[in-house]
């Protein structure tokens, strides 16, 4: 059965274990020869061990945080990774679509390794990736290269191959201005990586490496950047319609594209999504 106490999603522990307190480090992990920075955490010693882990992906520029899941993730017993990407915030390289793809393949092989996994009590057999817009784009395209992968989270996910069209390339150069805040070559380079790239990174090419994996996507139903019909049903209606014993979900808000509104009806479905997994594998292995 699953470690986790959803009890204390919102709720702090009324008594801790002095000597072994949850906590945080910093994250410097190489990926690709560049140094990618950010944050570890870790629940109390009052849980159970091993932990599931959760990796949580940022998206386009970086602006957005999503703090409020992960502490709340690491509240209810999961190890949190949360990196940012090569180019952004401070970590090493340029920062490419197709790069934050390889660096949440590469973060994801470093969280399996028994090095890692021993000096945080990680279940290799739990390890989850999650993404919000750009970073859902990330956390798709690495876990479909991952069979061990337990689980993809993906909010309100942005699929970049979706306006390379004449008709709306402005409306996708215009998103990557935002962009001038990161270490990168310019938005002819970011542009042109997800063109040379496109067949390999577009939402419903990864159909078949993902159709057996657990998933679950966050749409909103305002969304000005990742409009539902545009960015999530090329997937998901493949998804729906293929029989398999995956745990596999859309839900949807009448939100933007943050999620605003809804942050703590989103962070329930995620910790519910994980328990749900871990309690489906653990009846399977009996």
């Amino acid at each position: 059965m699953s470690n986790l106490k959803l009890d204390l999603l919102f709720t702090d522990p009324e008594e801790v274990d002095s000597t072994g307190l949850a906590d945080y480090t910093s994250l410097d992990f190489v990926s690709s020869g560049s140094h990618i920075y950010g944050e570890i955490m870790w629940p109390s010693s009052d849980f159970k061990t091993p932990h599931p882990c959760v990796i949580m992906l940022h998206g386009f520029p970086g602006t957005a945080r999503n703090d409020d899941i992960s502490h709340a993730l690491c509240r209810i017993g999961c190890v949190v990774i949360v990196p940012h990407h090569r180019g952004a915030w401070g970590s090493q390289g340029k920062y490419l679509i197709t790069n934050c793809i390889e660096d949440a393949q590469n973060l994801a092989e470093y969280v399996h390794s028994t090095e890692f996994i021993e000096k945080y009590n990680v279940d290799p057999e739990s390890i989850f990736l999650l993404g919000h817009s750009m970073g859902a784009n990330s956390a798709l395209n690495a876990g479909r290269k991952i069979s061990w992968i337990k689980g993809l989270i993906l909010l309100t996910p942005y699929d970049p191959t979706r306006y390379l069209n004449r008709s709306k390339e402005s409306y996708f150069r215009s998103l990557l201005e935002e962009g001038k805040i990161l270490q990168s070559d310019g938005i002819d380079s970011l542009y042109e990586d997800v063109v040379v790239n496109k067949d390999e990174i577009s939402f419903p090419n990864a159909f078949s490496q993902v159709k057996d994996k657990n998933i679950l996507i966050f749409g909103a139903n305002y969304d000005s950047i990742s409009p539902t019909n545009e960015m999530i049903l090329p997937l998901w209606n493949l998804l729906s319609q293929n029989k398999t014993n995956a745990i596999q979900k859309l839900v949807e808000y009448p939100t933007e594209h943050g999620l605003l509104g809804r942050r703590i009806s989103v962070i329930k479905e995620i910790a519910y999504f994980i328990e749900k997994v871990q309690n489906k594998e653990e009846n399977q292995s009996r």
